[in-house]
């Protein structure tokens, strides 16, 4: 029975040490970019799973050996960072109506997912769920990824309806890939006031590369820049999913197939570092306050968030609450679609619509400019 004890106590004892080392090494992912060590990249996906355990560890060791909680607690003291970026500590306000504050901006950043282009029987109608869904927050700015629009005959010409039906007449467009000269994709940038300077910077070379898009807005005595991104994803297509979910089933043990998402998913974290440290470096070079929105395709355990969000505020961890999941995809646990604000900003709420209209849900956030 002693012998008993000491194996399951020595076994507990070596799960929950495993468990620490992954979870220190997952805290580091801000300060390492995968271009130097891309595993580490791969384990911050276990954090959240990994803080669980760390709590439940400590809870086990408070009540059976009360000698033993510091070996869970303090690698949670020590990853305070990266679980203060996962976790919002503020008071559930689902559900809850606010007036915004006089002169506050309203935006709302979104994933549309082409307006659910590609979907044989409802497309129609999914655009037009989402144009209402839109059009019932009376935003004043609105930043677009996966965005289509088309001047061809029959087809819907998002860019103009869009600032027609919201009265957004502003915005800057990256058009970045282009079919017949009528079919366009990219990023949009949406205002309710005037944009006295817009471009766009290139975030990778190549055919699939996409955009950061950009637009000083003036409103009264207030100048700000707003932007706009698409980061780098996993471009996994129907053959990796389904291989996913064999391998999620157990159905195949996937090697080949493993290799392959394992591949796509290393190239897709080295090539978002690099775009992280893009971004990080135009953000400083803005002569205005900034409003920075986008699907990042990375979690608030990476170097992607960490680099971009700087000494930006996220608008999510300042009124929000919870893990704020965002991507209704695969794992429950994944928030990649952000909106980060300059300090001189005051977060006045933020807000997250449970929507199936995308496989992204909308964000939004009211703030107030300072005076």
């Amino acid at each position: 029975m002693r012998f008993l004890r000491l194996f399951t106590k020595g076994f507990f004892l070596t799960v929950n040490t495993i468990v620490v080392l992954l979870f220190l090494v997952a805290c580091l992912a801000p300060y390492v970019s995968p271009e130097q060590w891309w595993p580490i990249s791969f384990i911050t996906l276990l954090f959240p799973l990994l803080l669980l355990i760390l709590i439940l560890f400590f809870i086990c060791w408070l009540l059976f050996d009360f000698k033993y909680c510091l070996l869970p607690m303090l690698p949670i003291l020590i990853g305070w960072k990266s679980i203060s970026a996962f976790i919002a500590f503020n008071y559930p306000t689902a559900g809850k109506q606010f007036a915004n504050p006089a002169g506050s901006l309203t935006i709302m950043s979104y994933n549309v997912a082409q307006f659910g282009l590609y979907r044989e029987k409802d497309s129609k109608y999914n655009r037009e769920a989402m144009f209402a869904l839109i059009k019932k927050q009376e935003l004043d700015l609105l930043c677009i990824q996966d965005f289509y629009t088309s001047e061809k005959k029959n087809d819907f010409n998002n860019r103009e309806d869009i600032s027609r039906e919201m009265k957004l007449p502003y915005r800057f467009f990256s058009s970045d890939f282009n079919r017949d000269g009528m079919q366009h994709w990219g990023s949009i940038i949406y205002s309710r006031y005037p944009i006295i300077k817009s471009d766009k910077l290139k975030l990778s070379q190549g055919p699939l590369s996409e955009s950061l898009i950009y637009a000083d807005i003036i409103r009264e005595s207030d100048t700000f820049r707003v932007i706009n991104m698409h980061l780098a994803s996993y471009r996994f297509n129907e053959r990796d999913y389904r291989s996913i979910e064999k391998i999620r089933k157990q159905e195949d043990t996937g090697l080949v197939a493993t290799r392959n998402i394992v591949q796509k998913m290393r190239d897709a974290y080295v090539g978002r570092s690099r775009q992280a440290d893009i971004v990080a470096a135009f953000v400083k070079t803005s002569p205005y306050p900034v409003i920075l929105c986008g699907d990042f395709n990375d979690t608030p355990a990476s170097y992607t968030y960490f680099t971009i969000r700087g000494p930006l505020q996220d608008a999510f961890l300042r009124k929000g609450s919870g893990i704020g999941r965002t991507y209704a995809g695969l794992a429950p646990t994944l928030r990649i679609d952000y909106i980060f604000a300059d300090k001189s900003f005051r977060v006045n709420s933020f807000r997250m619509i449970n929507s199936g209209l995308s496989d992204h849900y909308p964000v939004i956030a009211n703030l107030s400019p300072s005076r």
